[in-house]
Formats: C-alpha cells, structure tokens, sequence
C-alpha cells in the first residue's frame, strides 16, 4: 500500500504543480481569471487525494450468538443484584447462569451443569419440562433437607424463545412455613399446658362449695392454692409466648436456668386435690 501511494505521489505531484502554477499566471492575466482558479482547485483536489488517506471504516461491533447473546453484561449485572435466587438454563436444561443468592442454594461453579445434577426435585424438573413444553410459566414447592431444612417456592419462565432460554426463580418460604407451624404448635401446647391448673383449679372450687366451705384454715389452704395455680396459669402463657420467639431463632441455645425442686413442689401442690379426691 505505502509503494503504492509513493508511485502515485511521484506521478501525480508535477502535474499538480504545473496546474497550481497555470492557474497563477491565469489569474495575473485578468479576464482569463476564471480559468486559473479552476486549475487551482482542481490541483487542490489532487493534492488532497494523493496525500490526505480516507477515513478507515469502523469495525462492525462482534454481537454473540446463542444463548450467550442473551447474557449481556447489563443483564448478569441486574440478575445479580436481585435478592432472590436465579438461574437461567439452556435448552437441555443446562445452567447458563445463576446470581449469588442461588449459589448460596446450589453451590458454586454449577454452570454448564444440567439441573437433574445441582437440584435433585422431582417437582422443579417437571415445572420446567412443563415451561418448556408448553411456554407457560410453572411453579412447583419443594423442601430441601441439608445443611438446614429449607422451603421453597419455584417460578420457571420462558426468558427467550430464539435461542430458547428458561428462567428459574426461587422464592424462601421457611420463614412462612415456621411461622403456620409455630402457630399450631402453640395451640396444642396451651390446650395441654393449661389443662392441669385449669383442672385444679376447677377442683378446689368444687371442694369450697362443699364440705371445707365451713372450713376457714382449709378455705384459707385452697385459696392459695388456687392463686398459685392463677400464677402458674400466667406463667404458663408467657412461657408458651417466650418458646414462640425461641422458635423463630431456634439455632441460639436458651442461656437460662430452671429450679427443677422449685417445680415438682408446684406440681405436687396442684395436684393434691385430684390425688385426695380418687
């Protein structure tokens, strides 16, 4: 190319100067000025065309194929700072690209893995057979047993169509299903705490209506007693409220301590009445 431009320089370079120098003494002529500024130009146009370069074309931008096209940098950069877990797959359901929540899920370096491999749930697998036969989004719930039982909630979508990619959302519902639990738990829990108390109680009633109703020392002994149970009873609520929020943080051990003598006294007490009535 540069021999090629030299050869043409050498050539073109004494015509241009004999039109620059045609076109000066046209000018100084007078009426014959028209011509000279013609020949002046046109040795311009050569000048510049032999030692002025065009302007390179500029490279057509590289645009990926497949399913990596999808996978633009701005979206690996919105998928991975949504909260929840995501994951993308192929379609032979191998994992194209997942955030850090769904890491902290599968483990890492699971990409160009297939998904029967990573997440073994007979559940998520058919959703997303279900997506992919279909084109309409899936969801399926399923549990995970280690390191720690966890509940979930699948969403699989077709994200793209040409080249086919689907979808995968998981959205955490043990803090849910905890909660549905405790809340049962604690029914069954006060129905079986209270009915003792709520029994001795109802027994000593029984007794002052009757034969100790005379009684003033025994009215007296029942009477404490019943308050006692009262007491207990009330222990026993916030007890059962304390064991509600133990529950929601049921990996920290309990740092307190319980006087067992103090208890079985209690309990003794309580049931006396129902001991001396069989």
């Amino acid at each position: 190319m540069s021999l090629l431009l030299n050869l043409l320089q050498r050539k073109l370079w004494p015509l241009a100067a004999g039109a620059a120098m045609a076109g000066v003494l046209l000018l100084l002529l007078g009426p014959r000025g028209v011509w000279g500024l013609l020949l002046l130009l046109l040795a311009a146009g050569v000048i510049l065309r032999t030692f002025v370069p065009p302007p390179r074309p500029e490279p057509k931008p590289v645009v990926p194929s497949g399913q990596e096209g999808i996978l633009t940098p701005l979206v690996r950069r919105v998928l991975g700072q949504m909260p929840m877990p995501v994951m993308l797959l192929d379609e032979s359901y191998r994992i194209l690209f997942v955030n850090a929540p769904m890491r902290a899920v599968v483990g890492p370096e699971v990409e160009k893995k297939p998904l029967s491999t990573v997440l073994r749930n007979p559940e998520v697998l058919a959703a997303i057979e279900q997506t992919a036969a279909d084109g309409e989004p899936a969801i399926a719930q399923f549990t995970m047993a280690v390191p720690i039982e966890r509940h979930y909630e699948a969403y699989s979508a077709r994200v793209s169509i040409i080249p086919p990619v689907i979808g995968l959302v998981l959205h955490d519902l043990t803090t849910i299903r905890r909660s549905e639990q405790m809340r049962a738990d604690f029914v069954a829990n006060a129905s079986h705490e209270l009915r003792t108390p709520l029994a001795a109680v109802s027994g000593f009633i029984d007794t002052l209506r009757g034969h100790a109703k005379d009684d003033e020392e025994a009215r007296d002994k029942f009477l404490d007693i019943m308050s006692a149970q009262a007491g207990r009873m009330s222990r026993l609520i916030e007890d059962l409220l304390s064991l509600t929020r133990i529950e929601l943080n049921e990996h920290v051990p309990p740092q307190g301590k319980v006087e067992v003598e103090g208890l079985v006294r209690e309990a003794a007490a309580a049931l006396e009445p129902l001991a001396r009535a069989e």
